[in-house]
C-alpha cells in the first residue's frame, strides 16, 4: 500500500512539474520585438542594406544600388609620383553637368593648379583607416551613390565600404581608397 502511494505521489509530482514547465515556456521575443526585428521597418532595411542583402522593393521605391554609373569617366588622367594629376582642358569636358562638384586645393605658387582634396586618415593606432573627400558641394547623395557604384565595380569581391556625409561638405569612406577615388574624380574631369 505504501509503495503504491509513493508511486502515485511520484507520478502526480511529475505531472505537476510538466504542467508547470509548460506554463513557463514563453516566446523568445515580445510582440514589440517581433514587430521591430522581423517586419520591414526602416531600421531593419538600413541594416540589411548595409549587409547588402536583397530586399523586395516597396511600391514607388527606386533602387538605391544601381549597377551602372550615371556619369561615366570621360578622361584618362596621368598621375605624377606625388599624386598630382592635370585636369582636362575645359573645352573637352563639361563639369557643370554633374550635380556635385569637388574643387581642387588653392593657394599654390604662381597660380598653379592644385591637388584633388582626397586624404587618408589613420586613427586608433593605425587600425582604423578612412579616406576623406573635402571641398565637395552640390548633391552629395548623388556623389555617394556614384562612388559606391565605382568602388563596387573596382572591388567586386569585397564588401562595399561604408560612406558617410559629414557636415561642412566632406565625405568619409571607411578604408584606404584614396588612389581609386582620386583616379575616379580625375576621370570625371575634376
Amino acid at each position: 500500500m505504501m509503495r503504491s502511494f509513493s508511486l502515485c505521489c511520484t507520478l502526480l509530482h511529475r505531472a505537476a512539474l510538466e504542467t508547470q514547465h509548460q506554463q513557463q515556456i514563453r516566446s523568445k521575443h515580445s510582440s514589440t520585438q517581433v514587430k521591430r526585428l522581423f517586419n520591414q521597418n526602416p531600421a531593419r532595411r538600413r541594416v540589411l542594406l548595409k549587409q547588402q542583402k536583397e530586399l523586395p522593393l516597396i511600391e514607388n521605391e527606386t533602387p538605391s544600388l544601381l549597377s551602372e554609373p550615371r556619369f561615366p569617366q570621360v578622361f584618362q588622367p596621368v598621375f605624377l609620383p606625388n599624386g598630382w594629376s592635370e585636369p582636362p582642358e575645359s573645352s573637352s569636358v563639361d563639369v557643370s553637368v554633374y550635380p556635385f562638384h569637388v574643387a581642387r586645393t588653392a593657394n599654390k605658387p604662381s597660380n598653379a593648379i592644385g591637388f584633388l582634396p582626397v586624404y587618408t586618415d589613420f586613427r586608433i593606432g593605425g587600425s582604423k583607416v578612412t579616406t576623406i573627400i573635402r571641398k565637395t558641394t552640390g548633391d552629395l547623395n548623388e556623389l555617394v551613390k556614384e562612388l559606391e557604384i565605382y568602388l563596387r565595380q573596382n572591388h567586386p569581391t569585397s564588401k562595399t565600404p561604408e560612406i558617410q556625409i559629414r557636415t561642412g561638405g566632406s565625405v568619409v569612406v571607411n578604408g584606404n581608397y584614396s588612389r581609386e577615388i582620386r583616379r575616379w574624380l580625375a576621370g570625371l574631369g575634376f
